[in-house]
């Protein structure tokens, strides 16, 4: 009896809790149905107050693509394209952020009332001939009779001038045929004294060929043997130390050396520097004696180093001499389309030469050009770059050097033959940007040596001056 009880109330507690689970889950149940009801109410409210304003648009577009002139059934790129068609053809002339309808019909309107300004004065100017043409019409009879009467009394004056013209033109043609005759004796005396000068003309001619045969050979003579020689080198580098990037050179005090000049830097078997590719360039620092001076290297190549040995030049200077120079022409030196004349001044006389004349950036020309210049240097020819008028100065200054036989030189040639390289190069930005400004930078921090170092890059020592040195 107590067995029966016990499973009677576990089976009264099962059906207890199932109850429950269930009327939980059921009120669950429920409670999510009225939630997804209420999502859905609100979804279709949103829905639909979404179609209502996209109705709108679509009504506002198309009273848009009306007011536009387009028809409602016109496609978005159909409007477009027929839209740049129309600023094609009639704005064509206005800037991009203007080119819309209304300053388009703006500006037609404008020049319509313009154009009917003009037309009102014409026709006022159209009016007031019209007047002066009747006051002419109702005066005409009168002017008729005086012009009746002027041409009477013309006609005959005319008679009276014409007799007295025939009185004169009977003592002209006796005084022609005297004036014929002392003309007919001169013009025989002439021909004598013509015959005469031709024959001198034509001794001299032949006296002036002779000359002008032998002052074109002595002066082919003279050039062969006075023309500037720009092929041999000026010196030859003594010493490399690569490490510190500097050179020791045979040039010094006794040579007029000074510091901050440029040279070009030559192989040591180069022979012809004219034909010979120039390997690096170097800066004179410092004068360390009567002829050893230190240079920084300013341009060179890993896989074409400076070595002991090597021929340096620069077309600027002489051992003991200072060139003459004339400078004409645009010259940029940098690049950002100005000119550089002033540095180019600057640069030849810091190299040791002398600037006789030049042309400023107005194309007069500062200074006088004289035989004993050496050289032209020449820029590029004005006209596209250079300022209006400098055209005049640079073919004067030309003519001038070829009529002195002064030997010419463009710019890039004299900056390439005497080391210069450009140390602050213009960086432009945007279209025109030149990628290689733009390089990745090398990683910061010291570099890690593999141990295999060159024989070209140990360390060197100048050379020493004095006893048991090099000089």
């Amino acid at each position: 009896m107590a067995r029966e009880n016990q499973g009677l109330q576990i089976a009264l507690i099962i059906f207890v809790m199932l109850t429950i689970v269930l009327g939980v889950t059921t009120f669950l149940f429920f409670r999510r149905y009225e939630e997804a009801e209420i999502k859905a109410k609100a979804a279709q409210e949103q829905a639909t107050k979404d179609s209502t304003r996209a109705s709108a648009k679509a009504e506002e577009a198309n009273r848009l693509k009306q007011l536009m002139g387009f028809a409602v059934t016109d496609e978005i790129p159909a409007i477009e394209a027929k839209f740049a068609e129309d600023m094609q053809m009639y704005a064509g002339t206005f800037p991009e952020d203007q080119r819309f309808y209304r300053p388009l019909v703006k500006q037609l309107y404008d020049t319509i009332n313009a154009r009917n300004s003009e037309l009102v004065a014409v026709k006022a100017d159209v009016q007031q001939l019209k007047d002066a043409l009747a006051v002419r019409e109702a005066n005409k009879d009168g002017q008729i009779q005086t012009l009746d009467t002027a041409m009477r009394k013309a006609g005959d004056d005319l008679v009276a001038e014409r007799n007295k013209f025939n009185d004169e033109r009977r003592q002209m043609t006796a005084l022609q045929q005297q004036v014929a005759d002392a003309l007919a004796k001169a013009k025989k005396e002439a021909q004598d004294a013509l015959a005469k000068v031709e024959t001198q003309l034509t001794d001299a001619a032949n006296r002036l060929n002779k000359m002008s045969t032998l002052l074109t050979s002595t002066t082919k003579k003279l050039d062969e043997v006075t023309k500037e020689t720009m092929d041999l080198p000026d010196g030859e580098v003594r010493w490399v130390n690569q490490r510190a990037g500097t050179v020791w050179i045979n040039l010094g005090r006794l040579d007029n050396l000074t510091r901050q000049m440029s040279f070009s830097v030559y192989g040591s078997d180069a022979t012809d520097l004219s034909s010979s590719g120039k390997k690096a360039s170097i800066q004179v620092t410092q004068i360390l004696g009567d002829h050893l001076a230190e240079a920084r290297i300013v341009e060179d190549t890993i896989s074409n180093p400076i070595m002991p040995g090597d021929k340096i030049f620069t077309p600027l200077w002489n051992s003991g001499e200072k060139k003459r120079f004339a400078i004409t022409g645009f010259c940029d030196l940098d690049g950002d389309g100005r000119s550089d004349i002033e540095q180019v001044r600057q640069l030849i006389e810091l190299n040791g030469g002398i600037v006789d004349a030049w042309t400023d950036d107005k194309g007069e020309i500062q200074g006088e050009i004289t035989i004993n210049t050496r050289y032209l240097v020449i820029g590029d020819q004005p006209g596209e770059r250079g300022a209006a008028g400098t055209i005049a100065g640079f073919t004067k200054m030309v003519t001038n050097a070829e009529k002195l036989g002064i030997q010419k030189i463009p710019l890039p040639d004299l900056l390439q033959r005497m080391g210069w390289k450009n140390q602050t190069p213009v960086i432009r930005y945007g279209m025109g940007a030149n990628p290689a400004d733009f390089r990745a930078k090398a990683p910061e921090g010291p570099r890690t040596s593999t141990g295999n170092v060159s024989d070209v890059f140990r360390p060197r020592n100048p050379p020493r001056s004095g006893a048991g040195g090099a000089f």
